[in-house]
């Protein structure tokens, strides 16, 4: 039954393949900071906007506390006239001033209460991000367990195939593959002998990228 797996046996292009997942790996990580910071700013551009509509809503309910009170002066007067039978004051214009001031207060609530559901949409989006299950923590398990572990894999088929390079061959030589089984793991080992010197600097060959007939 055939092995699975990738077999390579230039060393070349594992020394590119080893150079390309670690870059891989920087670039994971720069783009999971730059989502967080992105992340960190729009949450504080939202809180610094609800704010400002939170501090509208106080000068609002000021203004209508104002007016409340204006209306209840002028309708106090209206009632001390009106016993001693004078001519009772108008108290149109406090009435005016309270229902504007009923309606400002009306508006920048529903805008402080769309506000608040918004800055907590947008926290909740961060902790998913965030959480055991989200981006960061797939980019960081990436970068911290599964590339180093990649690349120490590919270290050690390198460093096997510099010896293949590095060997003399004398009466005879042996047949040597690189295989990356399934499961991640790796082994060089003897394949067959052979009775060819010239097998094995073709394999030699074909490790450090050349052409060679196995």
């Amino acid at each position: 039954m055939a092995r699975s797996g990738a077999y390579i046996s230039d060393v070349h292009l594992l020394e590119d393949l080893d150079k390309r997942i670690g870059s891989s790996g920087e670039a994971m990580s720069q783009i999971d900071a730059n989502v967080c910071n992105y992340l960190n700013e729009v949450k504080e551009s939202l809180q610094r906007q609800l704010d400002f509509i939170h501090d509208r809503l106080n000068d609002a309910q000021q203004r209508l506390s104002q007016a409340e009170s204006a209306l209840s002066a002028c309708q106090a007067s209206q009632s001390a006239a009106s016993a001693m039978g004078m001519m009772c004051p108008s108290c149109v214009m406090e009435e005016q001033e309270v229902e504007m001031a009923r309606m400002e207060v009306e508006k920048w609530r529903m805008r402080y209460e769309q506000g608040q559901q918004i800055v907590g949409d947008c926290e909740r989006e961060i902790a998913e991000y965030n959480g055991s299950d989200g981006g960061h923590s797939l980019i960081r398990k990436m970068c911290d367990q599964q590339t180093p572990k990649a690349s120490q894999l590919l270290h050690g088929c390198i460093d096997r195939l510099q010896d293949i390079l590095g060997t003399n061959v004398g009466s005879g030589g042996k047949e040597v593959e690189t295989l990356f089984s399934d499961s991640g793991q790796q082994s060089v080992g003897e394949v067959k002998s052979s009775s060819s010197d010239r097998r094995f600097d073709a394999f030699r060959r074909s490790v450090k990228g050349g052409n060679g007939d196995l």
